[in-house]
């Protein structure tokens, strides 16, 4: 097991720190060296090296991007030109990994921390850069900010950004940790057809089909369609999944520099014997009553049978983008979405004591309905002053979000007697309250940003980032059965970023930026297992700070990147009254130090890895004093994992044509699961092997019309390790997934 004490983790952090930036500095610093000697170094030629010709994102690039799809105000930009850190996993690596859940990315990402299941029903919970997001919260869809609410289709993502640190000058007010943005898959100009059928873990059926090409002879209508369908059991007991998902997009070029698309999309998923959630005991000062036991085994399902997630999405999606001349381009988007949960039995686990039994709190949800809107609408203008060059962009971008329930919106029964080694199974209770009233509308949050920014570059080696968005932020609580306001706030402020590019080499860039984020405050819970003094109230929005610095370097077979950094932002925790009460409360500052490193692309001749390390030193900082709790200052926040690594490989096989080997592991360090640090989760890792084949002919007959079929088998979890991804999930046990795609 890795040792996770606090004071060996900070100092393999310092060490690590001083050690990436003393190689920093002594890349730019013997770069820039070479780059003034009497004698030129001839340039790297970018199309001589190894990948760097195949298309960005695909296989034969070693996974590796050169570009980002949607930086907000800034659009599209290099990788190498974006003063920001962002990891880019492509539709090719979702592919040929399997990854048909948003967990499974999150999985084999390091710079993401799984924090829940994606077949517990909802969107499964993470954590960037020490920092949690839940409730679908921190995700984007085509550079749109959009809430989503319940597990993300991959099939129909061209790529996933995940963009650590503060993003709040890209996309608004966000967690500091950073933000998810979900690219969909574009119309093409060329005739696309695959059509995948596999197995995706235990019984569970799955088809997936993906289309596209012109539409018109001329070329200005062009489509892109995707449909998948999965219905049967998982690998847990007593557990299946049924999805099915639809998405079309409809592309118009009426001129050469105008593009219109349109995108539309329905989701309809149904989770039976969903993912349990564990609640453990703790003291009144907040320390653990009852410590985690040995993960139980994840075959078994210590739910119950009845309890289910049914929910639909549906979206609907428009962007422009019109170069209008050499100097302004017009870019505009706007996105609506209905997410609905129609019903949910939900199984939650107590564990008061330590005898080895625990009960549940059964309940029924119904009628949750959320409603979102995001848009944007960016001029760019491109001119010079003298010898340095600009990129002005001024623009409004936003997004609100309604939440419309029953006054009634739960019902809840609670099961006894049950253990750790043998699941007992029920009937499904009888509700109590089989009429949860009319449906109104419980929350509403609306944000509007104003924005200015500018790209200015001095020479092809300085470049200076500057721009700031004037933020309104409105948030409103209410009673449902009267319709009146229970809470809510207004406020609004600037949040300015600065970043300074310096590539002493066309294939390396170095920079520093600083940014602020507005926030909104925390909405407290007024269900669930503790009630609150200040229940349905909101906290009041926040300032959150981050310094950064970086380098990234495009090797043209390999994208190597590094950065630290600090960020901050004001603690919220549920606070003991010393009378049996709670009241959730901000009180003192998260302060997040760390480094992250990524490897992408072709390490050598058939070798491509997707990987990286992060590690962490999260600290509680300026905590008040309090007589009914023990301080919590200078104690490291609850979940988080100092050290993160994780790889994935596949090799070529050189005397076997056609034939990859497939791997990974995946290491999550040792988390606090009290706010005293009395209890820690232990480490662990998980491994995964599989492999590929390719053929363009079967049984030695050429498959026709210049067919191609892959076959793919991966194992994940290969050991079956028994592990709790976090405090209140167990992690997913052995997984198969087989499939066989034939590309037209």
């Amino acid at each position: 097991m890795t040792n996770d004490n606090p004071l060996v983790t900070a100092k393999v952090l310092r060490r690590t720190a001083m050690a990436t930036a003393s190689t920093l500095a002594l890349i730019v610093g013997q770069a820039t060296a070479l780059a003034e000697e009497a004698t030129p170094i001839p340039d790297v030629s970018v199309t001589d090296r190894r990948g760097d010709a195949a298309p960005e994102g695909s296989e034969a690039a070693g996974y590796k991007p050169k570009t980002v799809s949607n930086l907000g105000p800034l659009g599209q930009k290099s990788i190498l030109d974006t003063p920001y850190s962002v990891n880019v996993v492509s539709s090719a690596l979702i592919e040929n990994l399997q990854l048909s859940r948003t967990e499974d990315l999150y999985r084999i990402d390091p710079v993401i921390q799984t924090r829940s299941t994606s077949t517990r029903g909802l969107s499964p919970n993470f954590m960037l850069r020490g920092f949690a997001f839940a409730n679908g919260s921190g995700t984007a869809e085509d550079g749109m900010r959009m809430q989503n609410l319940f597990s993300v289709p991959l099939e129909d993502k061209e790529r996933v950004e995940v963009y650590t640190g503060l993003t709040s000058f890209l996309y608004g007010p966000n967690n500091v940790g950073g933000l998810l943005n979900y690219v969909y898959k574009r119309p093409t100009d060329k005739p696309l057809a695959d059509v995948t059928l596999g197995n995706y873990g235990g019984l569970s059926k799955y088809i997936h089909g993906d289309f596209g090409g012109p539409i018109d002879a001329g070329g200005q209508f062009s489509y892109r369609l995707n449909i998948v369908g999965q219905d049967g059991e998982t690998a847990v007991d007593t557990q299946s999944i049924r999805r099915d998902a639809l998405t079309a997009a409809l592309a118009w070029r009426p001129v050469q520099d105008l593009t219109m698309t349109l995108i539309g999309s329905h989701h309809d998923q149904i989770v039976r014997g969903a993912d349990v959630s564990w609640s453990f005991a703790t003291n009144a000062d907040g320390s653990s009553k009852v410590r985690h036991p040995a993960a139980p085994d994840a075959t078994r399902n210590f739910g119950q049978p009845f309890g289910a997630y049914s929910s639909q999405t549906d979206r609907i999606g428009v962007d422009l983008k019109w170069k209008a001349n050499d100097i302004f381009t017009l870019r505009a988007a706007y996105s609506y979405a209905m997410m609905t949960i129609r019903d949910n039995f939900y199984v939650n686990n107590n564990v008061s004591t330590a005898d080895g039994l625990y009960s549940q709190t059964a309940g029924h949800n119904t009628n949750y309905h959320y409603h979102a809107n995001s848009g944007y609408a960016f001029l760019d203008a491109s001119f010079d002053t003298g010898f340095v060059h600009h990129k002005l962009t001024t623009g409004f971008y936003g997004d609100d979000y309604r939440q419309r329930n029953a006054p009634t919106s739960y019902a809840a029964k609670t099961l006894a007697g049950l253990n750790f080694v043998t699941p007992i199974y029920y009937t499904m209770p009888s509700w109590t309250a089989s009429n949860y009233g009319a449906v109104g509308t419980s929350t509403y949050n609306n944000e509007r940003n104003v924005v200015l920014g500018d790209e200015i570059s001095f020479d092809k080696q300085w470049s200076l980032l500057v721009g700031g968005n004037y933020t309104w932020l409105h948030a409103s609580n209410f009673t449902v059965a009267t319709g009146m306001l229970s809470s809510g706030y207004e406020q609004s402020r600037l949040s300015p970023s600065a970043s300074l590019i310096f590539k002493p080499q066309e294939w390396l860039s170095t920079y520093a930026t600083y940014s602020e984020s507005l926030q909104n405050g925390q909405a407290v819970s007024s269900s669930g297992t503790i009630r609150y003094t200040n229940a349905g109230a909101t906290l009041p929005p926040y300032v959150g700070r981050q310094y950064e610095i970086g380098a990234k370097a495009d090797l043209g077979s390999v994208l190597l990147t590094a950065s630290l950094f600090q960020i901050e932002q004001a603690l919220q925790y549920a606070r003991y009254n010393g009378d049996g009460s709670y009241t959730y409360v901000q009180d003192g500052r998260q302060r997040n130090r760390g480094l992250e490193f990524t490897a992408t692309g072709v390490v050598t001749d058939g070798l491509r890895v997707f990987g990286g390390l992060t590690l962490l030193d999260p600290r509680v900082t300026q905590s008040g004093t309090s007589t009914t709790a023990p301080s919590i200052d200078g104690k490291v926040p609850v979940g988080i994992a100092r050290t993160m690594f994780k790889i994935s490989g596949e090799y070529d096989l050189p005397f076997a044509p056609g034939l990859t080997l497939t791997g990974g592991y995946y290491f999550t360090g040792q988390q606090a699961v009290d706010r005293l640090n009395t209890e820690y989760l232990p480490s662990f890792g998980t491994e995964d092997i599989g492999f590929r084949y390719r053929a363009s002919e079967l049984f030695g007959r050429k498959l026709p019309l210049g067919r191609e079929l892959i076959l793919r088998f991966d194992v994940t979890n290969v050991a079956d390790a028994r592990y709790w991804v976090t405090s209140n999930y167990v992690g997913q046990p052995r997984t198969f997934a087989v499939s066989a795609q034939l590309k037209f």
